[in-house]
């Protein structure tokens, strides 16, 4: 009996081993729209911004919690999935961490806690999903 399944077997790991073999060139991502302005008001760069927050303070050793202050710009590049480089400055708040509800929290007011923060995240996402990635962000202290 095995005598006759050896070629079946064989012919399911051929396409196995062409996949395996393909040209890693051709799985690049191709830009389908290149990075456009778009409106900083538009419902997923105000998606990305709370996402890009969060993970802005997950990752930041400060005591207290960083809230938008202004969102500056915003563009869009279509790709695999939608990236959208945003720019905001953002300020300390009067909220230490953890803290999961930022709704009472105010920017600083003590002057030597206040501390404002420039920064460019680039969101990669698939809102109609729910899946956002923080692909990159650059902050710089003003």
């Amino acid at each position: 009996m095995t005598k006759y399944l050896w070629p079946f077997m064989l012919l399911l790991t051929l396409p196995v081993a062409l996949a395996a073999g393909a040209d890693q060139a051709k799985n690049e991502v191709k830009t389908l729209r290149y990075f456009e302005s778009i409106s900083i008001s538009n419902a997923n760069v105000k998606q990305c911004v709370w996402f890009a927050m969060k993970e802005y303070n997950k990752g930041s050793e400060d005591k207290y919690v960083f809230l938008v202050d202004r969102t500056l710009h915003a563009k869009l590049q279509i790709t695999d999935r939608m990236e959208y480089q945003i720019n905001v400055q953002i300020a300390r708040s009067n909220c230490k961490k953890p803290l999961n509800n930022t709704v009472n929290c105010v920017t600083q007011k003590n002057s030597k806690l206040k501390k404002k923060v420039n920064c460019s995240f680039l969101v990669g996402a698939l809102p109609w999903n729910g899946v956002f990635t923080l692909l990159d962000k650059d902050c710089k202290d003003i």
